[in-house]
């Protein structure tokens, strides 16, 4: 058949051949869409490693994206996951069970743990320490993020009074890690623990405000600067957090262990159909999510930027890739990943060691400062709910008191007659 087609287009020329002159002009055209979308969807994780008996810490997995992506290809390969979540409700636990059974793997959990509440941090940190002997924890991956409309006006911010974006994707995430480390230290040498941490190349748009990191003074201009500056402080942060994991890990053992088996790498998996993006081009509006996300512009995302599961497989290369095991990690450097392979980081705060100590340093400082003022607010409302109670308590004895007396006094008017 196809040689007769040939043979016909030869002798007889195309015009012989139905359809075959409109094939012909367009196929340049469709060769080039399948190029720019075979570029644009990245490349894929090749390294096909069991995760059987590994324990990991998950945040943002409940996103219908990325993060569910990589849920999905971490408990299918056999993993252990602690799933922290906003609030446990019915549709996390359905999300939950559904995820058990589409992977066959029972050993995932939901703890409740509000990323832009340090209060609520502090707890899961706490009650996941509180325990003899020490917990098995073979890695966190902080996948969590809050992206709000870039042409929001007004601030928003969290229970601790934190821009929103900034608590969530910076302060969060830094508090949990940092009260995390006595965890990862306790972890054998032997055990390879890798803490990944995504970003999002808007961070080398952003500012890193070393004297107040959780920018409490700094005016609010833009809901994209605290986002951009919230990624670049956490991916500075995290440097440091590496070093001082070392430091702490040379200092500490008795064995002559190196501390390499616990690494910090940040993954920055490219610009994904994600809900944020949905968030910044729709607004945060249901119509122009519709108008301009759904009917516009869904053609030329589709060409130029991933799925969700395409961003997961950089989170799944930083995970199984051996180039990050104590026996290949030559140096004492953190990683940075993008597209599936290691690349140097561009912005000069990088390189600057004294600056990021400075920052974290002065973050944990804040966050100790905002904590205790969250206390005692606490404190404050809890000891108003009381009196409140009281008050209406007597109220309403009172009143039943006056409803009593009132009816004694009916009755003797009534025994009279």
């Amino acid at each position: 058949m196809p040689l007769n087609i040939i043979g016909s287009v030869i002798v007889d020329g195309v015009d012989t051949v139905p359809f075959l002159r409109p094939i012909l002009q367009w196929s340049p055209y469709l060769a080039l869409v399948g190029a720019i979308k075979y570029w644009s969807r990245g490349p894929s994780n090749g390294w096909e490693r069991n995760l059987h008996g590994k324990v990991y810490i998950v945040t943002g997995a409940t996103t219908q994206s990325m993060g569910t992506s990589v849920a999905v290809e971490m408990a299918k390969r056999g993993a252990q996951l602690i799933v922290l979540c906003r609030r446990i409700d019915e549709w996390s636990e359905d999300w939950c069970e559904q995820l058990r059974v589409q992977t066959g793997n029972e050993l995932i959990y939901l703890e409740q743990c509000d990323l832009s509440d340090l209060y609520e941090v502090r707890k899961f940190a706490t009650k996941w320490l509180d325990n003899s002997p020490p917990r098995r924890l073979d890695g966190v991956v902080v996948m969590s993020g809050d992206c709000e409309p870039w042409g929001l006006k007004k601030k928003k911010e969290s229970i601790d009074g934190l821009e929103i974006q900034m608590a969530t994707n910076y302060a969060g995430i830094f508090h949990l890690l940092h009260l995390l480390k006595p965890s990862f230290k306790a972890q054998p040498p032997d055990r390879d623990v890798r803490i990944i941490v995504t970003t999002c190349f808007l961070q080398a748009m952003g500012n890193c405000n070393v004297d107040d990191p959780l920018w409490i003074e700094a005016p609010f201009k833009s809901s994209r600067e605290m986002f951009n500056s919230s990624k670049l402080q956490l991916s500075l942060a995290m440097l440091h957090l590496q070093r001082s994991l070392l430091a702490e890990l040379k200092r500490d053992a008795k064995d002559g262990r190196s501390g390499k088996n616990v690494t910090v790498t940040i993954v920055q998996p490219g610009l994904m159909r994600s809900p944020s993006l949905r968030r910044v081009i729709s607004n945060g509006s249901v119509l122009m999510l519709l108008l301009i996300y759904c009917i516009l512009l869904y053609p030329l995302l589709w060409l130029f930027t991933k799925s969700g599961n395409r961003g997961a497989q950089t989170i799944m290369y930083a995970l199984t890739t051996p180039e990050l095991e104590e026996i290949n990690w030559t140096d004492e450097e953190v990683k940075y990943i993008v597209n599936c392979a290691m690349v140097k980081f561009a912005r000069k705060e990088f390189h600057d060691e004294e600056l990021q100590e400075k920052l974290y340093k002065n973050t944990l400082k804040q966050i100790e400062t905002v904590e205790k003022q969250s206390a005692i607010a606490r404190k404050k409302k809890a000891a108003e709910k009381p009196a409140s109670t009281t008050s209406s308590s007597s109220t309403a004895s009172t009143s039943t008191t006056t409803k009593s007396k009132k009816k004694s006094k009916n009755k003797k008017a009534a025994k009279k007659d």
